[in-house]
């Protein structure tokens, strides 16, 4: 089969699966089983016949795709922050709102001379190792319960020199004495039982419930969060949260309840409030 017929074939396949961009998602496809090197070879080389066994592959990424495994864990990476990141079915995908969190991080931070950063739940490490990147003067740790996370999250340090990172196997921050950090994040788990229920499949059906489900109302880690970072927070440090788009509300109450101050939430580009920051002052 010459490279159009493939190419044609994968965009019709895909948009009776009402697959969105199929174009764009068959030509990442295309390149994931190595038909492909480059974009412009469906135009300048489009009766090329690909070998076989680059066919064979592309068929079975596309049978992937239609139902619904995230483009993501096919292609084994995703986007964070303009770098790379290797991604598997132990971690969430990360997303361009937790971009966001570690914006907010970062304008913390560079206030600070040599901060020590704990990231809570770092599951593919994108967040840790990204605030590694961007900040070399920063000491930062990231925990996770699962092994298998932890293990992707340091691949993914070793990938973007930042070998700093001290990585740590443990439940949210019961591995760490008080006031040992000035700045905790996290995007927790914030998904209620219910929410999940009615996800759609290609995160259901693919990302791991560890990661996204939390209690009854979908707050019981940040309710955990909240108060270890009470104990764990240098006087005067910061804690930042990513939460649920309807319980900003619900946090900033947490976090007064917790005796923060300083506490505020900031908009996502849907304009929904995304990520919660709260000052520990005792």
């Amino acid at each position: 089969m010459q490279l159009k017929n493939l190419y044609q074939y994968g965009k019709e396949h895909m948009a009776r699966h009402y697959i969105e961009n199929p174009s764009r998602e068959t030509y990442l496809l295309l390149r994931n089983s190595e038909v492909l090197r480059d974009f412009t070879e469906v135009f300048t080389a489009s009766d090329m016949e690909p070998e076989p066994r680059k066919i064979e592959k592309f068929y079975e990424l596309l049978e992937r795709r239609i139902k619904r495994e995230p483009l993501a864990y096919i292609s084994g990476e995703k986007e964070f922050y303009s770098r790379p990141f290797a991604v598997n079915g132990g971690v969430l995908i990360p997303r361009p709102e937790t971009e966001l969190l570690v914006t907010e991080a970062l304008d913390i931070a560079r206030g600070m001379s040599e901060p020590v950063i704990l990231d809570i739940g770092t599951g593919s490490g994108c967040i840790a190792v990204t605030l590694a990147c961007e900040l070399p003067g920063a000491k930062i740790f990231a925990s996770d319960i699962s092994p298998e996370a932890l293990h992707t999250a340091r691949g993914n340090a070793e990938r973007h020199s930042a070998g700093g990172v001290g990585f740590i196997l443990g439940d949210l921050a019961e591995a760490f004495g008080p006031g040992s950090f000035d700045i905790v994040v996290s995007n927790p788990p914030y998904v209620s039982p219910a929410e999940y229920e009615v996800l759609d499949p290609s995160v259901k059906d693919y990302e791991p419930g560890l990661a996204l489900v939390s209690g009854e109302d979908g707050l019981s880690h940040i309710k955990r969060i909240i108060r270890d970072s009470s104990r764990i927070l240098k006087e005067g440090g910061w804690s930042v949260v990513e939460a649920g788009y309807t319980q900003s509300t619900r946090v900033e109450a947490l976090y007064e309840e917790a005796g923060f101050g300083d506490i505020s939430s900031v908009k996502d580009i849907s304009g929904i409030e995304r990520v919660i920051k709260a000052r520990w002052k005792k």
